[in-house]
């Protein structure tokens, strides 16, 4: 059979912090402590306190580590999204490039169309003054034929 403390409460006329009396037996011999129920109050508090903290830091432990890899992934996300965005940087300026040498060419398609335009001008009048030539040579020598 197990024996339990005692605890023999002291009252005091006046209003003062109490103090108890702790009876622990400890093998053959017992102890009497007396002690302040404020300092035991607040012994106790920080007793509880400090438990709870050990608690949260256990409960934070993981979460902890969760964080650090947390904060590795958004770091290489954002080490991703730089690299894709010089990418887009890069095919952005090569767009242009394209674009700026497409509108040179075809300014330079249209300038080739007026001169083609212009020479096929030129290839029928001078066609057609062949013709003409032509066409008064050989009457000329149809005339002499007949002649």
């Amino acid at each position: 059979m197990e024996e339990e403390d005692e605890v023999e409460e002291i009252e005091h006329e006046e209003s003062r912090p109490q103090a108890i009396r702790i009876l622990r037996k400890r093998g053959e011999e017992v102890v009497v402590m007396e002690e302040d129920t404020t300092r035991e109050v607040k012994r106790l508090w920080h007793s509880a306190h400090c438990v709870q903290w050990q608690q949260v830091i256990k409960r934070m432990e993981p979460l902890v580590e969760e964080n650090k890899k947390l904060k590795e992934a958004v770091k290489l996300m954002e080490k991703n999204l730089e690299h894709t965005f010089e990418q887009l940087r890069s095919s952005a300026e090569q767009l242009r490039n394209v674009s700026e040498q497409k509108k040179e060419q075809d300014a330079e398609l249209g300038r080739l169309r007026q001169v083609t335009g212009q020479l096929q001008e030129e290839l029928i009048e001078d066609l057609k003054e062949y013709r003409q030539r032509t066409k008064v040579q050989f009457d000329m020598l149809e005339l002499e034929a007949r002649t």
